[in-house]
């Protein structure tokens, strides 16, 4: 059997977290945060709210820890995908603008040649 290789950090439990340079806050505290946060970014909120119902096991499908297991592993893996789309997407955003600024900007890049040379046949 093959071994699952990730490029991923490791995974720092959250009791373990350095604490944020910012003024701690109560977990309440944080809540409008986050729900502003996740209405950003709809599709990680609907994803969330899967993971939630899953753990509520809102529709009863889930008697089996295996069964519950794999929704999770779907859910998140759905959610990966959905970040790195959306990532991209916001990578892309962000080169436009700054390239726009550029004076000689053009769309799809910088022409570097000045084309083919005509092709003369055989006399």
């Amino acid at each position: 059997m093959g071994v699952i290789q990730s490029d991923a950090g490791r995974i720092i439990p959250h009791d373990r977290r350095l604490p944020s340079k910012e003024t701690p806050l109560f977990p309440t505290d944080r809540d409008p945060v986050l729900l502003e946060r996740l209405n950003r970014h709809p599709q990680v909120r609907t994803r969330v709210e899967s993971l939630l119902a899953v753990v509520e096991d809102a529709e009863g499908d889930c008697e089996r820890a295996d069964a519950a297991e794999r929704r999770v592993i779907e859910e998140l893996r759905q959610m990966g995908n959905e970040a790195r789309t959306a990532w991209a997407e916001r990578g892309v955003e962000k080169q436009t603008v700054l390239g726009q600024a550029e004076p000689d900007w053009r769309p799809g890049g910088k022409k570097n040649c000045m084309g083919t040379p005509p092709w003369v046949g055989s006399r």
